[in-house]
């Protein structure tokens, strides 16, 4: 399982609406993979996604959060808004050495 984040930004520039977490979870389906959506707000117009997708890889797993994105996007599941970026987030150097010892 990877946790794959996506930052959008709504268009035109309108206030992220309270919610988007249900309508969000409401627009997957099985075959999405799916495992857990987390709807973080930004700011007004910014929100990102956090995707725990089930994966063979992490690029299947960034393709896939893309591809749920954009289909999301498109049945209006979300609000008009352009994706940022797609990728894992990044952990500070201190936590990846603590799960090293």
């Amino acid at each position: 399982m990877y946790l794959v984040h996506a930052r959008l930004r709504t268009v035109p520039p309108v206030e992220v609406p309270d919610d988007l977490r249900q309508a969000a979870r409401a627009g997957l389906c099985p075959r999405d993979r799916v495992e857990h959506l987390a709807v973080h707000p930004q700011s007004a117009e910014h929100f990102t996604l956090g995707f725990y997708l089930l994966s063979d890889s992490l690029e299947e797993a960034e393709r896939h959060a893309e591809a749920v994105c954009r289909r999301l996007l498109g049945v209006r599941a979300l609000p008009a808004a352009r994706l940022l970026d797609v990728g894992v987030p990044l952990m500070p150097l201190s936590l990846l050495e603590r799960r090293s010892r």
